[in-house]
């Protein structure tokens, strides 16, 4: 269990507890993930933020009944963030929001099959990263595509988060430097 996932199984123990301040810390190393689920089920920024309120509402009733033996923390989180989210859809009459898209054409279904060559900038990317520490392409990818925040990182990889935002802007002005090669 990483030092995130027990910082969080803690959290919501407090929660459960009756804890505001474990709710805040909750949400500030959460907020970016939580609000990019209810993002991609709402598509509409402001839905997303009242949807991320009502999710941290549900957080807050029903963190009692978070067990870490069933399920991971950000699991009960993003959880709560997906029903508030639909539950916002549903009130306000919109359909469809989560519906898969058609069929691709056959033409499209054949192509599909087939695997894109990567172009030459997305192999100088991959170099440039498999020359950084997998530290650091695990915090990239923890801050860049999973939304953490810096002070989740620095649970994470228990530093300051100064210190993380330092090592993420020298690794993207790495990134940079090599692809611009």
């Amino acid at each position: 269990m990483s030092r995130f996932t027990a910082h969080l199984n803690d959290l919501l123990d407090a929660v459960a507890e009756g804890d505001r301040a474990a709710l805040e810390q909750i949400f500030h190393l959460t907020a970016g993930k939580l609000y990019g689920v209810a993002l991609r089920i709402l598509r509409r920024p402001a839905l997303a933020d009242e949807a991320l309120e009502d999710a941290v509402l549900g957080i807050w009733q029903d963190a009692g009944a978070f067990d870490p033996r069933v399920a991971d923390p950000m699991v009960f989180l993003v959880a709560a963030t997906r029903r508030a989210a639909l539950g916002l859809a549903r009130r306000r009459g919109d359909n469809g929001l989560e519906a898969e898209p058609p069929a691709p054409a056959e033409a499209e279904a054949e192509a599909a099959r087939e695997p894109p060559k990567p172009s030459d900038e997305l192999k100088r990317l991959l170099a440039v990263l498999a020359g950084l520490s997998e530290d650091l392409r695990r915090m990239l990818l923890l801050a860049y595509y999973d939304g953490w925040s810096h002070q989740a990182l620095a649970v994470e990889f228990d530093a300051p988060a100064g210190t993380i935002a330092t090592w993420l802007r020298r690794s993207l002005g790495q990134i940079r430097d090599g692809i611009e090669r």
